[in-house]
């Protein structure tokens, strides 16, 4: 019995089997490879492949998707095998329409002789918002240049290539098609020792050099930088992944601005022109001022510095216009006109619906066509007619009907199938196969391989990850030319290593990632001590101190929090259901709950400099997190527990991002971060609960709760060997240089730390966010504690320490706001 029984003739041509279920000539090798292997060792592979894709971190984002933003990426053992001969006729394909498409592009932007000579019906054009009028007849002609294009093709129903859909706006899939390249060539030589395929690693290193050689000022080392929406973008994984192995600098639009119409990256020692950039932002978000006025992913500018010619884009704005099908029923006409030369490979029959015959032709026979709208930029709507009742075909009439133009109908037909492993069977699926080329002086340069996309299930036309489909790696067979690709695939490196050359989205974010988490680790530790000392009240026989302290701690968790009225309010009439508001309510500006939403935000951001062993601390801890949110019964004994687990969770966090991050990519910024929240959350302890004259058994119960609230209690007695003393406490967290807590101690690191960081004038004077640190020093220096506790008989409070407390506070605050101006705000370029 062979694991291929179920994988006979299904569908109108088959990949692996010919019209009379006989195995084809170039599959022979890895049928027998996989059938010597059998189900069991198949399903091995697959464990192992997954591992791998899941250790490497390769993800594909899923808007609204139950299971999480994050989906695994999924890859079939059995890839897809071509003949040489097959893809040489492909590439001579892909090739002649990059060509053809190219001319367009140059055509609709410029002379317009398509519509002008009716080759094209204008509605076509001006009609889809794909079509950019703001980057028309440019004085720079080469700006219309199609550099880098992808391709959507499968076989028809006669075994001839078909093109299903153009790739222009921001071509996705190159980077997971690498990703299942390396995955695959872990597992092949076990399953198919004895196949050659030809290699990718000279593309890659061709279209990486081709990258250098654009720069308008033809620099030795260009600048080129890939704009991504973000870590939330459907692709970012690729995005970063990218940039490791063409030496791209992974930017947002926060990164960049516009000055002297040139492109700048804002890093960290001040403001590095932009040579070349590759969009993956969407064409109409890339420029607020003269584009979509309410987008945030792009950069004000942008198309007036490439309208003066002073930035190469690889996909230029407005080059999406490719992507239109409404072009479709008219490319045979337009490469007779163009390049004198039928089309080499053929489309689906297409018809637009802007024309009267092919009007009606498409409403006659809407049953048994495929209707799309022609602009993708629209929310896609694809309606199979032979899946349509009667009503829903009358509405589709309608439809079409109301704007003709906007709308094509296409023949229906088959997709090629190719063995796939699912669920421990290997059934035929569906395949679509994404294929790339890049721009190589007046030629295109074709990928010999591609990302095969694989359907859900058998009987699905549906071949997207979007819909739960699965990939492939595309294998052309054949021995390779030698080439040295230098480690093309070995010497990945994620970000450049020099700290004055990171971006400030990336500073800002790690600056802000080490307060964040260290106020939610601090805003934790207090309300488990709190919540524990509200449960305990009771436990004594004389329970009136107990209660005071308990009341001081709440009104200082308030100030920590800076959740007010809170425990301040006279007329707060539960406690406890004010500490359960301070966890859990998310909507609320300073609870634990609101810190771990900001944390994650910057979590998401930085995510790609972090360790896998950390995006799995994370993960978890949000996941179990969360479900403890839902929970509307509890027990105070289940919110200390939960507490317990959270800070557990972000402890080895902490940890694990001091083995991620080395200093120069960024960590030093996130050091300083943690130093001072960590600072001014010490102050905010000390101003609430030892600012106040109190008898001495209160004053012992204070003191003992803030050094344990503080994680300090058996240092300070292992220091100090005596019992609680308000002196000796201050002492020990204000002033003790060898304790690690102490905030002399920290604001000596601090200071250390600050001075690393790039500065231009490389003089010696204090620098505006050194300054008020060194103050800080200077005070903690100059000061001593008998001075602090001064006070008149008739007073509360010991105004002397809340004074130094208070301009000390202020003092961090304003290196904070200093370092925010210099560094993240480039107030002064």
């Amino acid at each position: 019995m062979s694991i291929f029984d179920s994988c006979r003739l299904e569908s109108s041509f088959d990949e692996v089997f010919d019209n009379e279920c006989n195995i084809r000539p170039h599959w022979k090798e890895l049928i027998e490879g996989l059938e010597n292997a059998g189900i069991k060792q198949l399903e091995q592979k697959q464990l192992e492949i997954d591992w791998r894709l899941e250790d490497n971190g390769v993800t594909y984002n899923i808007y609204n998707d139950p299971e999480g933003n994050n989906r695994r990426w999924n890859l079939d053992p059995i890839p897809l095998v071509l003949t040489q001969e097959e893809w040489d006729e492909v590439t001579k394909g892909l090739k002649q329409r990059a060509k053809l498409l190219n001319l367009i592009f140059k055509d609709l932007y410029t002379e317009q002789k398509l519509i002008k000579e009716g080759i094209i019906p204008a509605e076509i054009v001006f009609g889809h918002k794909s079509f950019i009028p703001e980057v028309f007849n440019f004085k720079n002609k080469d700006y219309y240049s199609l550099r880098f294009y992808a391709s959507d093709i499968s076989r028809g129903p006669d075994g001839k290539f078909w093109v299903i859909n153009d790739r222009t706006q921001s071509p996705s899939g190159l980077g997971y098609a690498i990703e299942n390249r390396l995955t695959m060539n872990s597992i092949s030589n076990d399953l198919y020792p004895n196949v050659e395929i030809k290699k990718i690693a000279s593309f890659i290193e061709g279209y990486k050099n081709t990258l250098k050689t654009l720069s308008p000022s033809n620099q030795e080392n260009p600048l080129i930088a890939l704009l991504t929406p973000g870590p939330l973008n459907e692709t970012y994984f690729e995005h970063a992944y990218l940039s490791s192995f063409l030496d791209l600098t992974l930017v947002q639009g926060e990164d960049l601005l516009v000055k002297n119409n040139h492109l700048w990256l804002k890093s960290l020692k001040g403001l590095r022109k932009v040579d070349t950039l590759i969009r993956r932002v969407d064409a109409q978000y890339c420029d607020p001022l003269e584009l979509k006025n309410y987008s945030q992913l792009g950069v004000a500018g942008l198309v007036n510095v490439v309208r003066e010619d002073n930035l190469s884009m690889i996909n230029p704005i407005g080059v999406g216009i490719l992507e239109n099908i409404g072009l479709n029923p008219f490319m045979k006409n337009i490469a007779n006109y163009l390049l004198n030369e039928e089309l080499i490979l053929p489309q689906i029959a297409t018809w637009w619906c802007g024309q009267k015959k092919e009007l009606d032709f498409v409403l006659e026979n809407l049953k048994n066509l495929i209707v799309k709208k022609i602009d993708r930029t629209d929310n896609i709507e694809i309606y199979f007619g032979n899946k349509l009742n009667e009503t829903q075909l009358l509405q589709l009439k309608e439809k079409i009907e109301k704007t003709p133009q906007y709308y094509v109908g296409q023949e229906i037909i088959d997709f090629s199938t190719t063995a796939s492993f699912s669920k421990g069977k290997v059934e035929p699926r569906n395949t679509v196969i994404r294929a790339f080329s890049y721009q190589q002086d007046e030629d295109y340069n074709v990928l010999q391989g591609g990302l095969v996309r694989v359907s859900p299930s058998k009987d699905s036309l549906v071949v997207s990850n979007q819909k739960g489909g699965t990939s492939k790696d595309l294998w052309i067979l054949g021995k390779d030319e030698e080439f040295n690709s230098n480690n093309i695939f070995k010497n990945r490196v994620f970000i450049d290593s020099r700290l004055e050359n990171i971006s400030t989205k990336r500073a800002e974010n790690l600056f802000w990632m080490g307060r964040y988490l260290n106020r939610a680790i601090i805003t934790a530790r207090m309300l488990r001590f709190n919540l524990k000392s509200m449960l305990n009240i009771n436990r004594y026989d004389d329970n009136t101190n107990s209660k005071q302290t308990t009341k001081i701690l709440n009104n200082a968790l308030s100030h920590l929090t800076m959740c007010y009225p809170g425990f301040l309010d006279e007329e707060l009439k539960s406690p406890l259901n004010e500490i359960i508001s301070l966890i859990k309510d998310k909507n609320r500006v300073g609870t634990l709950s609101f810190s771990l939403s900001l944390l994650s935000n910057l979590n998401t951001n930085v995510k790609n400099l972090l360790t896998i062993e950390a995006w799995r601390i994370y993960e978890k801890m949000q996941k179990e997190w969360n479900i403890y949110l839902k929970r509307e019964v509890l027990t105070n004994k289940d919110h200390i527990n939960e507490l317990d687990k959270l800070l557990i969770y972000l402890m080895a966090y902490k940890e694990l991002i001091d083995e991620s991050i080395f200093k120069e990519q960024g960590l030093i910024l996130y050091d300083i971060g943690c130093k001072i929240e960590i600072s001014q959350l010490l102050i905010s302890k000390l101003r609430s609960l030892l600012t106040l004259k109190l008898d001495k058994l209160l004053e012992y119960d204070v003191l003992d709760s803030m050094l344990n609230s503080y994680e300090s209690y058996n240092s300070y007695r292992a220091y100090y060997k005596s019992s609680l003393d308000l002196k000796n406490v201050l002492d020990f967290l204000l002033f003790n240089r060898k304790y690690p807590k102490s905030l002399i101690y920290i604001i000596t690191q601090l200071l250390e730390d600050l001075k690393e960081l790039p500065n231009e004038e490389n003089n010696s004077n204090l620098s505006n966010f050194e300054e008020p640190i060194f103050k800080v020093f200077s005070m903690l220096t100059l000061m001593n504690t008998n001075k602090l506790l001064e006070i008149k008989e008739d007073e509360y409070v010991y105004k002397e320490l809340d004074g130094f407390l208070s301009t000390l506070s202020d003092l961090l605050s304003k290196t904070s706001e200093e370092l925010t101006k210099t560094y993240f705000s480039h107030y002064n370029e």
